[in-house]
């Protein structure tokens, strides 16, 4: 799933670290962690995140605050 998907419920305005969880290009799950003010700034990290190391932007399993 995508980003906002994931997120939809959890992220909040108003700035928070969120755990990111991820299928990676090997295949693995992975995570990160981004902070970010609302689910469009987290959104935008995490898209940078995903062109910087290659990795797909609709493998997102899981958002936590």
């Amino acid at each position: 799933m995508t980003i906002r998907e994931a997120g939809k419920e959890i992220v909040t305005t108003g700035g928070g670290t969120y755990r990111i969880g991820f299928i990676n290009t090997d295949g693995q799950e992975d995570e990160t962690e981004l902070d970010g003010f609302n689910l469009t700034e987290l959104e935008e990290l995490y898209r940078d995140f995903c062109k910087e190391n290659g990795f797909r932007q609709n493998t997102v399993t899981y958002v936590e605050r």
